[in-house]
């Protein structure tokens, strides 16, 4: 009731004023403050301002504390209320911010920090609180001459805080912000914790402002320097325990300086841009001085640096990589084997972010030198670190440029897993797996000398200490058998299955990682094995689902809540509910184990689709849910590959007799339901991609069953709808950006990438609206008109992507229409003919391919229009540069209207036609896009299987074109295998139906090569 509600918070109030424990009156000015913003997100509490205001000024030292804790509370729900009392708010903090005491200055340093990231929406307010930046940064320099680091690291926090949500703030002062940061950092008498958390606020500027950052001297002159001397201090070890100590074995999880100094430079090369770090970190004085330095210290701090910046700098350092990777490479040869080991690991990050040019480049040069510094049998941990790099180099990898060094690579991994220390086997036989995973059927060669090795290994490695060997043998045997196929692999499959069975049956510590890579394990050789393997689906399963079923281990808090002492097995996200942004801690290697059981159903259902069918059910009901599962995306992304697979395996199903219709239209229904509604709601735009191309894949792997009516295909429409608006908003935000005064290159670079990820959003877009249209063309013969201008908006673009996308659509939906189209015809003919003139290349090829379509389907309205269209038709070919390479593959797509108005207008061409098929004829091959070519050449081979009476009533001029023709096409990719095959057979026909002068004069016309190519045909 109103009476008791008025009753707690003048309790609260008095509790606020009365209570002596400091810890017991903090705790209660929170909750007030809690309390209150619940109170004033739908209502209001006329007496907290005037009682903050009042406490503020308060004799009593405690109380001045409580109301900037209440008021801390409050900011974020009453952000919109605060607009209008910007000035009184600030001369309040203002005031508090100077008091006497400590623990008040503190609070207020809260407030204030809390109040600007509240604001941080309304830029032009914000600005008018950067004034109080000297007397934030004041309590701050306090608390560092009163040598109060505690203090001081609360400081520094509140700042990270307001850079995180409100960067711009600072602008004003940024240069005695920075300067007071690296003044910190340098100040070898404060403890480390506090001169990291300044790092912290540095790089923090740079992620959240780069642009900003990249015009601030100072912070330029001295970020990477700073990063430098940090990663200078490297604990002397005893170097017999260095080597018997794995990379990922390090249980220290204090952060030392090094790691501090590792992950800024990493951070900045991912935010200020490569162009910018990449100059920084080579200059003279920097990396390039430290490589060369007497001191081992400076010659690895300059090797991890070069780690890691690759990502970040991957386009400079490409531009630079023979000088890079000699340089790293010299260093296999150092003296230490700490800078050895940094050397090693460098080239595999750069093997990792510059692959696969610096593969194709540089393989003779890395590999012997990796399969080289393998012979430090000295130290351990060098070798170990090589065969990952082996890994690394791998990954991005053609099997053909590793196929030479097989024999001397692989001789070397098998004497390390034979003759190696536990930390170089485990590393040894994972480099084997990959070696096999990338070359595939070349390692049959080598199978019969490494396989019974790795069975035995599985026998033997039984102990503790072997587990995790153990594991990656399992890996290496499974990875094998997908190489070498299953005809090499099913004598050992049997006896390896069973191994993998007695490991499952036995009871596995929680902690034991064998499980997550028997879990993989099974799943690669389900692949390897196919149907053969459906006998052990029994065996799999159950402990699979058990994973997948795995729930996650969650800790929910306000977002503004404290960190707490962090756990490597623990990551904390930001997850939006109804209640506003919560903060989760999550168990990782959990959901890491999920997401693994999850990515292996994919594998299971795609490999075996009706071998699945008595999991379908249970499969669907478990994993349809997950595509809403917000702690981890990668389970989300997981859970939409495997959509379609499950739609494809019950349609298999119901082809074996196994179901019927209403069993596949209910479980598509489930996820269909789902996938919709999840690819509007999900917040990552790399997993709506995901979510997207599945609604896509499903849509065209279940058919007219997918969607069960007309309000289900609007469901879906609506989606599409909803993700352009997105797409759109972010074009205008970005848009809005480029106006912004810290707007430059690297800015821009960045724009374009996001811009790159929203075309492949519209893209699937597109490619789910094309799979709608074919599978319930009648349902979207009725709706389009109503979705006609959403689609149609983005032809209108300035970006010639969008309006290539825009455009493309319409074919699609023409296209999947088929003669239901035609009541569109009117409205995207004279659309289809304008763009096919438009500035852009990519534009002007999909506007003309669907002129094709039009010609295909358009039936009498086309006809009315065939004299614009084929005017716009011989523009396109007819043009100096038809063939260049800009160009090509817009007049290819012209060619191929042609082809379709010679074949579906006949009677509307009437006379014209003889002129049209000559420069059909005329214009072929085709050359630039290829699978319009392939379609192109069908459609030539049409003509003559036809008997098309302009090619057929003059075969001595004709024949010889055509001959021609088919002397380039076939052997290339313009033809696939049904096309090769249906020349075959009109030469044939032609040798035996032409008269033979016509025959041997056309067949000698064209070149001996091709010549030879047509005669190799006729006789295959």
């Amino acid at each position: 009731s109103p009476g008791t509600q008025a009753a707690v918070k003048q309790s609260l109030l008095q509790a606020v004023q009365n209570e002596q424990v400091g810890a017991v009156r903090r705790k209660v000015a929170d909750t007030t403050g809690e309390i209150a913003a619940m109170i004033m997100e739908d209502g209001d509490w006329p007496e907290i301002m005037p009682f903050i205001f009042e406490a503020a000024k308060s004799p009593t030292a405690t109380l001045r504390e409580s109301s900037m804790l209440i008021f801390s509370r409050l900011t974020f729900v009453a952000s919109e209320k605060m607009v209008s009392s910007i000035p009184t708010l600030k001369q309040l903090c203002g005031e508090v911010l100077q008091d006497p005491e400590k623990e008040v200055k503190l609070a207020a340093l809260n407030a204030t920090a809390c109040m600007v990231q509240a604001l941080s929406s309304f830029e032009q307010h914000v600005a008018t609180l950067t004034d109080m930046i000297p007397l934030m940064v004041q309590v701050l320099t306090e608390a560092l001459n009163a040598q109060d680091e505690e203090a001081a690291r609360t400081a520094i926090e509140e700042f990270i805080s307001v850079a995180e949500e409100a960067p711009k703030f600072f602008r004003k002062h940024l240069d005695p912000m920075t300067q007071m940061s690296i003044q910190i950092v340098t100040a070898t008498n404060l403890e480390d914790e506090t001169r990291f958390l300044a790092v912290e606020l540095l790089v923090t500027l740079a992620e959240q402002a780069p642009a900003m950052m990249r015009k601030q001297t100072t912070f330029l002159q001295n970020i990477v320097p700073l990063a430098l001397q940090l990663m200078l201090v490297v604990e002397e070890v005893d170097m017999a325990e260095w080597n018997s100590t794995a990379d990922d074995d390090d249980n220290d999880t204090e952060l030392s300086s090094l790691d501090v100094g590792k992950d800024c430079l990493d951070r900045l090369a991912l935010s200020l841009g490569g162009k910018t770090v990449f100059t920084l970190a080579f200059r003279p004085d920097l990396v390039p001085a430290f490589l060369d330095h007497p001191d081992w210290k400076y010659r690895h701090a300059a090797l991890s640096c070069i780690s890691q910046v690759a990502e970040g700098c991957a386009k400079q350092m490409k531009e630079h990589l023979e000088s890079i990777v000699d340089q790293i490479a010299r260093r296999f040869e150092d003296q230490h084997p700490r800078v050895r080991w940094a050397a090693i690991n460098a080239m595999g990050q750069l093997e990792t972010d510059l692959g696969p040019d610096l593969q194709n480049q540089f393989h003779a040069k890395v590999l012997p030198a990796l399969t080289h510094v393998m012979d430090d049998a000295a130290n351990p941990r060098v070798q170990s670190h090589a065969a990952a790099a082996v890994i690394n180099f791998t990954e991005n990898c053609h099997k053909d440029i590793l196929v030479p060094y097989l024999d001397v690579l692989l001789a070397k991994l098998v004497q390390l897993l034979v003759g190696g220390v536990r930390i170089v086997q485990e590393q040894a036989i994972t480099a084997i797996a990959s070696v096999a995973d990338c070359v595939e059927q070349h390692f049959v060669a080598y199978y019969a000398q490494i396989m019974p090795t790795l069975k035995q290994m599985l026998l033997q490695c039984t102990s503790k200490d072997h587990r995790l060997l153990r594991g990656k043998t399992m890996e290496c045997v499974s990875l094998i058998g997908i190489a070498v196929g299953r005809d090499t692999f099913i004598a050992d499959a049997k006896e390896v299955m069973d191994q993998f069975q007695a490991t499952q049956s036995a009871a596995l510590d929680p902690d034991d990682p064998q499980a997550s890579y028997l879990l993989q394990a099974w799943g690669r050789v389900a692949k390897a094995l196919g149907q053969d393997f459906i006998p052990y689906l029994s065996v799999v399963m159950p402990p699979l689902l058990k994973s997948v079923s795995i729930k996650a281990d969650v800790e929910v808090v306000d977002e503004a809540a404290e960190d707490e002492e962090e756990d490597e097995d623990i990551a904390t996200v930001i997850v939006q509910t109804d209640a506003g942004a919560k903060k989760v801690a999550l168990k990782t290697s959990a959901l890491e184990e999920k997401a693994t059981a999850c990515t292996m159903l994919v594998c299971y259902f795609s490999e075996l689709q009706e071998g699945m069918f008595p999991w379908i059910q249970s499969v669907t009901e478990l994993m349809v849910p997950l595509l809403g599962f917000i702690y981890y995306e990668e389970v989300r992304t997981a859970a939409a590959a495997l959509m379609p697979e499950l739609i494809k395996s019950a349609v298999a199903s119901l082809h074996k007799g196994l179901c019927d219709a209403g069993y596949v239209g209910g479980m598509s229904g489930m996820i269909f339901d789902r996938l919709i509604k999840s690819a509007v709601e999900e917040p990552e735009p790399d997993v709506q991609l995901s979510m997207l191309e599945a609604l896509h894949e499903s849509l065209t792997n279940g058919g007219p069953l997918c969607l069960a009516s007309v309000d289900k295909v609007k469901d879906t429409l609506e989606a599409l709808k909803t993700v352009m608006g997105e797409v759109a908003e972010r074009v205008k935000t970005r848009a809005e950006a480029q106006q912004d005064e810290d707007f430059d290159e690297e800015a821009a670079e960045t724009q374009q990438t996001e811009a790159e990820r929203d075309d492949d959003l519209l893209d699937q877009c597109g490619s789910a609206l094309a799979a709608v249209t074919k599978t319930h063309k009648e349902a979207m013969a009725q709706l389009f008109q109503e979705y006609l201008e959403v689609f149609g908006a983005l032809v209108h673009s300035p970006t010639p992507s969008h309006r290539r996308i825009g455009v493309c659509m319409f074919d699609e939906v023409l296209e999947g229409l088929e003669g239901l189209g035609q009541a569109y015809m009117p409205q995207l003919l004279p659309a289809l003919l304008q763009f096919s003139a438009d500035p852009s290349p990519e534009v002007r090829q999909a506007a003309v391919f669907g002129l094709g379509v039009c010609a295909q389907y358009g039936g009498a309205f086309f006809a009315s229009m065939l004299g614009q269209v084929m005017q716009r038709i011989q523009e396109m070919m007819g043009q100096p540069d038809a063939r260049a390479e800009e160009v090509v593959h817009s007049t290819d797509n012209a060619v191929s209207a042609l082809a379709k108005v010679i074949e579906f207008q006949e009677e509307a061409l009437g006379e014209q036609k003889a002129a049209a098929v000559a420069a059909f004829l005329a214009y072929l091959p085709i050359t630039g896009d290829e699978e319009e070519g392939v379609l192109v050449h069908g459609r030539l081979c049409g003509m003559l299987e036809r008997g098309e009476p302009v090619i057929m009533n003059e075969p001595a001029k004709w024949i010889p074109v055509v001959m021609g023709i088919f002397g380039k096409v076939v052997g290339t990719s313009t033809v696939n295998d049904e096309v090769t095959q249906r020349i075959k057979v009109i030469l044939g026909r032609m040798q035996a139906t032409l008269p033979a002068e016509v025959s041997q004069a056309s067949f000698a016309s064209i070149p001996p090569a091709e010549q030879q190519k047509l005669q190799q045909l006729l006789q295959s």
